[in-house]
């Protein structure tokens, strides 16, 4: 099923979407404000990104915009204004598909699907290239189907939390990660200084994928900071 990102700044709209959502077995999150969305774009990795067009500070416009150049979700426009002009601006801007408000929830979950499966196909596309496959020292990470291969082609076993970490230092390109920015990729919260799960979650994956020798770790802790990913064999494949 999808995942979904909810750029809406009318909260009661956004709960009632978000519980529809999550009823028909999509994982949902919620951002107030363009700037909010952009974040939690890059830590929750949606497949589709729900944007209204009116926002407190961007346009909306300006958003999809932005997710068209990443060419790496579906985007449907969720807003009040119906007329033609609009949903054909939104349209030749990237958009995948147009919903007027008020929003019916059925067709709502009928057209995330449909975008869903647009999507991946082009994903899948062999002509296009590919994104969704990286190399990390001896690893290969599919982050379609979020699989790690070990040099055998072997499937190493992490959780949902553990894989969505590694995608989140991954992601940031040998960029550090803070501890915050892992807690919201990873488990879906705030990240508070006396918790540790953030650290417990790191060494798991460590131990994982071998990751123990202090002299050549994959991802090493950064003082102050949280971690980085510095693998040099780090690359993504066409």
């Amino acid at each position: 099923m999808p995942r979904v990102l909810l750029i809406e700044d009318n909260q009661a709209v956004a709960e009632t979407i978000q519980r529809f959502l999550e009823r028909s077995g999509m994982r949902t999150a919620w951002a107030p404000t363009g700037t909010r969305g952009m974040e939690l774009k890059r830590s929750f990795f949606p497949d589709i990104v729900l944007v209204d067009l009116e926002l407190p500070d961007t346009n909306g416009v300006s958003i999809i915009s932005w997710l068209a150049r990443e060419q790496d979700c579906g985007i449907i426009v969720v807003s009040g204004r119906s007329e033609e002009t609009e949903r054909v601006v939104g349209l030749e801007l990237g958009a995948d598909d147009y919903i007027s408000k008020p929003v019916r929830m059925r067709e709502m979950v009928a057209r995330i699907r449909a975008v869903h499966r647009r999507t991946r196909s082009r994903a899948q596309d062999p002509a296009r290239p590919s994104h969704n496959q990286h190399r990390i020292g001896p690893y290969r990470v599919d982050l379609q189907h979020r699989i790690v291969y070990d040099a055998d082609d072997q499937p190493v076993q992490l959780t949902g939390a553990e894989f969505s970490a590694l995608q989140c230092l991954l992601e940031l390109g040998g960029e550090p990660v803070s501890r915050e920015r892992l807690s919201e990729a990873a488990l879906r919260r705030p990240w508070r200084p006396e918790d540790r799960s953030i650290d417990q979650l790191i060494f798991s994956l460590r131990r994982k994928l071998g990751d123990e020798d202090r002299s050549r770790r994959l991802i090493q802790s950064m003082r102050g900071v949280g971690y980085v990913l510095v693998s040099d064999d780090a690359t993504s494949e066409a």
